[in-house]
């Protein structure tokens, strides 16, 4: 925290560097300075019973005042409880659970107005307004930053996978993973930060508001409940350095560049009102094939892999040392290691600690999570194949959508290839049956597999609904026609040989879906060329490619060009 309370002491009284920008609704821009906002902290620190400054609560939502409480409790070495955004009463009240005062603004007040009942706060503990306005005029002087470097438990988080209850992040620790990040980054990259991420989210506890500060910089907060597609619009205009991406605002911003590549405007210049690409970071949330297009625009992203509620980033993928299909190389405040069974365990002067009795004996940090460490230092995630190869359970997002589009589209028609071993069928075949309509067809190219599914949906009650062929590629030009919807779960070099058997079975309006990172680039100029389709990413899952056919299959249009490809599979003997 060293680089941040060097700018405090050197800015604190700076009327002139804005320190936060909100753009209201109407897109008017209302800039406080260092001045206002640090005077407005010592004013609510002072506010605070001396008596009562063991752990306070914040509950803000993503406003000035959100800036003043986390600065006031930085000022008094306190330990700051942020309720993170979205949290339940339950969620609020465990981390509340020995707070002995809660800082709110005026969302922070109606949240604990609609908790009334709930018994959310400890009994007797104050709740104190944070009001911008009031406490700048209350400012009884200059911030004070303490002149000591000592350490305490800063913030405390719900704890990540590997730990259970509370964990606390002490001050050197940020201040380690501060110093971590910056060398990995330019000079100056946060010097506008655009908050896209709560700022009572992880990322900006541990992060993005404290490198803004270090930069001496501003952070930039848009329009209460601005939608991802209007994203654009207003980085555009506020003009951003920095700017996290989530996988709803990749895929803005993706459009976006595209449309502006067609009009032949700078991509920059369209997207963020600046000559050059701002520092695009983002987490292990954003599925690959969104950051393969991003970079493929010219955007390219710092991809960080982080532990939910311990830290913000243990590596990170960059520009200038990327490794694809990696969670990045491990950073300097970092060690890990691999343990006995393949899990990733980790240490480190930037982690935080667990508050109960849990911490492992031999000093490492369980993740859960499965992974390699490559001798360049790029950690490997162990996960399933994004493509989910055959027999492998279909993630719960995925059965959704599968699900609701059945019953939207009230489709008569659906064929599924090669995945329909792994519960997608199953999914298929509900919605068929919740509307009451409908036939779904799946070719599967592997004779056991196809024996388990009819198995699997007649054990359900579903075999009415949906049949079952062992079939292979080529037999897709046989299926029922037209056809509402398609599901391509397959190897991603026969996602276009598939689309190409079936695009004569199709009609306009025929849906396509090709899940995972699946789709390849001679798949994706298809789909996307905008001569017969209107294509774009899903970030659901793994991801999702959601094509639209345009044009009908008539016999005058030229046949699909031929695609260089591996052999297409054949229907496999049992040996029965």
């Amino acid at each position: 925290m060293r680089a941040v309370e060097t700018v405090l002491r050197r800015h604190a009284e700076d009327g002139d560097r804005p320190l936060v920008e909100v753009t209201a609704e109407d897109g008017t821009a209302v800039v406080h300075s260092y001045r206002e906002i640090t005077r407005a902290a010592r004013a609510l620190g002072d506010r605070l019973d001396p008596g009562r400054r063991h752990r306070v609560g914040i509950l803000c939502g993503d406003t000035a005042e959100a800036v003043v409480a986390e600065l006031a409790l930085l000022a008094l070495r306190v330990t700051g409880c942020p309720v993170p955004p979205g949290a339940s009463a339950r969620t609020a009240a465990a981390l509340l659970a020995d707070a002995s005062a809660v800082l709110a603004d005026a969302r922070g007040l109606a949240l604990l107005a609609a908790w009334a009942d709930r018994r959310v706060l400890p009994e007797g503990c104050p709740v104190v307004p944070v009001d911008l306005a009031s406490l700048t005029d209350a400012a009884p002087g200059a911030y004070r930053v303490p002149d000591d470097d000592r350490d305490w438990i800063c913030k405390i988080l719900p704890a990540s996978a590997g730990r259970a209850g509370r964990v606390g992040i002490r001050a050197h620790a940020v201040g380690a993973h501060l110093d971590a990040l910056r060398a990995e980054l330019p000079a100056g990259a946060f010097a506008r930060c655009a908050v896209t991420v709560p700022l009572g989210a992880l990322a900006h506890q541990v992060a993005a508001t404290p490198m803004a500060l270090a930069d001496g910089g501003c952070l930039l907060l848009p329009p209460r409940g601005i939608p991802a597609t209007a994203l654009p619009d207003w980085t555009a205009t506020v003009r951003p350095t920095a700017l996290a991406v989530t996988p709803p605002a990749a895929t803005a911003l993706i459009g976006a560049a595209r449309t502006a590549r067609r009009e032949g405007r700078p991509v920059p210049a369209a997207l963020f009102g600046t000559p050059g690409v701002p520092l695009l970071w983002c987490g292990t949330e954003v599925p690959h094939p969104l950051l393969r297009e991003c970079e493929g625009l010219g955007l390219p992203v710092y991809a960080g892999y982080g532990l939910a509620g311990n830290t913000g980033a243990v590596s990170w993928n960059t520009p200038a040392a990327r490794r694809s299909g990696t969670a990045g190389r491990l950073l300097s405040h970092v060690r890990a290691e691999i343990g006995p069974d393949g899990e990733l365990l980790v240490s480190g002067k930037g982690l935080a600690v667990s508050l109960g009795s849990d911490d492992p004996a031999d000093g490492w940090l369980h993740t859960g999570v499965r992974a390699a460490i490559d001798a360049d230092g790029f950690v490997h995630l162990v996960r399933p194949d994004p493509a989910r190869r055959a027999g492998e359970p279909l993630t719960p997002e995925i059965g959704r959508l599968l699900y609701s589009l059945v019953r939207s589209l009230r489709a008569d028609c659906v064929v599924a290839f090669d995945g329909t071993a792994d519960g997608s069928l199953d999914q298929l075949a509900a919605g068929a049956r919740a509307n009451g309509t409908g036939h779904i067809v799946g070719h599967v190219p592997d004779a056991h597999r196809a024996a388990d599914t009819r198995a699997r949906l007649t054990a359900a009650g579903l075999a009415p609904w949906a049949e079952v062929r062992h079939a292979g590629l080529h037999d897709l030009g046989r299926a029922p026609a037209p056809v509402d919807l398609a599901l391509l779960d397959c190897r991603p070099d026969l996602t276009l040989p598939a689309l190409t058997a079936l695009e004569g079975r199709m009609r306009p309006g025929t849906i396509v879906l090709a899940l995972g990172s699946a789709p390849t680039g001679p798949y994706l100029d298809r789909v996307r060329d905008g001569a017969d389709y209107l294509s774009m990413p899903l970030p659901v899952a793994a991801g999702v490619e959601v094509s639209i056919r345009l044009t009908p299959a008539a016999a005058h249009r030229p046949a699909p060009r031929p695609v260089p490809g591996p052999d297409t599979p054949t229907p496999q003997s049992s040996g029965e």
